[in-house]
């Protein structure tokens, strides 16, 4: 690949990747813009992204930087921002005198995956790569995830790469390397919507690299791989057609204090989404069919009120009670769940969504189409929405008590009650 088609690869990759809005937020983060800059808030730290700022006076700089700075600490985030080679050099010199370190240089790689097309179905035999879903797979024993925690640095670490996943989000591929049944090596990627870019999360073993480069898939006819890589890694990448575009380096800003250990919002897990639907069933007498109804025999104190149309005022005002209780009773730092039949699940944290900048709810109360439930992880208290019955069950004295008298207000007195 000669200069000119670095060149352009790069200016590609900055306009389409560098400082990228995605279509949909990473699960439980918010997006905000600041001129230029992009910044992501994820409840647990926050980045800044932006494309090369070659035009940006260096007194402007310094102010983009402080209100970086302030707006983080506001949240108790720390931060990572990524400089690249052809950033000006002051933007550097202003992070370092805002306090941020910076990491090593690492390379940035990048592969035309349609031009590499003739040659990946060479040595693919005796490969045998396969990709997965994150919640489980053909590897009962989990054993990639050993693997994802002691290699590395990882451009995106296993644990990120999981939680940003969501219906709604960029596509992303987990693959594993397979040796006699045996997991070798995991490769991770995600597809960066709306560009023409795939973005390598992370590759346990550089000797793996080249099966998982004929493994991947372009995002489309002219599909390209981005990588971050140092050291054999780099090696390994370079020998199966990548070429090196910049450097770039991730410079950090940490507390004095620890940030939030998770998200406010977080898509639930396969292994515990089926494990509370297993405690509806036993505990709860859950049943999806419509003949089975009421179909949940909530526990007392509890009460159930007939729900109307569902009318986007209704619906709202709804809403708008079941989360201020659930808020109300949640003490601090524990969550909720938002459970959806058949749909995604999340888990949620009621003092760190809903409000300015945070992340919104997951979910509705109103049961349309499918039984939504919002409820404590133990089961102590929560609201059972029921789409054939079209009613909604609130158990629990403490959210009974918070939400009943506003309810009866919107929806009418009760059709039953358990004490």
């Amino acid at each position: 690949m000669d200069r000119s088609e670095q060149a352009r690869l790069w200016a590609a990759y900055a306009a389409q990747v560098r400082g990228r809005v995605p279509e949909w937020p990473p699960t439980g983060a918010v997006i905000e813009r600041d001129g230029p800059l992009v910044r992501t808030h994820y409840g647990t730290h926050g980045t800044v992204g932006h494309q090369p700022l070659t035009d940006v006076p260096r007194a402007e700089l310094a102010g983009l930087v402080r209100r970086q700075q302030e707006a983080f600490a506001a949240r108790g985030e720390p931060v990572r921002w990524n400089a690249y080679g052809q950033d000006p050099p002051d933007l550097a010199q202003e992070l370092a005198a805002a306090g941020f370190t910076a990491d090593a240089p690492r390379s940035l790689l990048v592969a035309d995956l349609a031009r590499l097309a003739p040659n990946r179905d060479a040595g693919a035999g005796a490969a045998d790569v396969r990709s997965i879903g994150t919640a489980g797979g053909p590897q009962a024993d989990s054993s990639w995830r050993a693997l994802a925690a002691a290699s590395g640095p990882h451009a995106k670490p296993l644990a990120e790469f999981e939680a940003d996943r969501g219906w709604r989000c960029d596509p992303g591929d987990l693959s594993l390397l397979f040796e006699q049944g045996r997991v070798v090596a995991a490769g991770w990627t995600e597809v960066a919507r709306g560009t023409e870019f795939m973005l390598v999360g992370g590759v346990t073993e550089p000797a793996a690299a080249a099966a998982f480069v004929r493994h991947w898939t372009p995002p489309g006819p002219a599909g390209y791989c981005a990588a971050e890589a140092v050291g054999e890694l780099r090696t390994a990448l370079l020998a199966a057609g990548f070429v090196e575009l910049t450097t770039v380096r991730t410079l950090r800003l940490d507390l004095a204090v620890a940030p939030a250990r998770t998200r406010p919002v977080r898509e639930l897990a396969g292994a515990e989404e089926d494990a509370v639907w297993d405690r509806l069933r036993t505990g709860f007498g859950f049943r999806t069919r419509v003949v089975d109804m009421p179909g949940f025999a909530a526990p007392g104190p509890s009460a159930t009120w007939p729900l109307g149309d569902p009318e986007e005022e209704l619906v709202a005002a709804l809403d708008r009670i079941v989360r201020r209780g659930l808020a109300a009773v949640t003490p601090a730092g524990e969550q909720v769940w938002w459970l959806d039949w058949q749909h995604p699940c999340y888990s949620a944290d009621p003092q760190r969504v809903g409000g300015p900048g945070q992340p919104q709810w997951p979910g509705r109360a109103y049961p349309d189409g499918d039984f939504h439930l919002y409820v404590d992880p133990d089961l102590r208290f929560g609201t059972f929405g029921h789409p054939w019955e079209h009613t909604l069950t609130v158990f629990g004295a403490g959210l009974l008590g918070a939400v009943g008298a506003e309810l009866t207000d919107l929806l009418g007195g009760p059709v039953r009650r358990r004490d």
